[in-house]
């Protein structure tokens, strides 16, 4: 799960952002009203679904491991 949302590495103690966390980080920063989607495309499985459960929501919020939390544009 650590290349789709992030991990955090132990030794150097750095938090490095995964592919779900990089792509919505940086739509969340755009100051441009254009809606874009985000589409993940392959076999869902229960451990990573339920990350997502807070972005499905009316939160709108991705949750990371390191604490930090992406809020979504409406």
């Amino acid at each position: 799960m650590g290349e789709l949302y992030g991990e955090y590495n132990e030794f150097t103690q750095d938090w490095k952002d995964g592919l779900a966390s990089s792509i919505m980080r940086e739509y969340a920063d755009r100051e441009d009203k254009i809606n874009k989607w985000v589409v993940f495309d392959g076999p869902v499985d229960a451990l990573w679904i339920e990350n997502m459960n807070t972005v499905l929501d009316d939160n709108m919020m991705l949750c990371l491991g390191n604490g930090e939390r992406i809020k979504l544009k409406t």
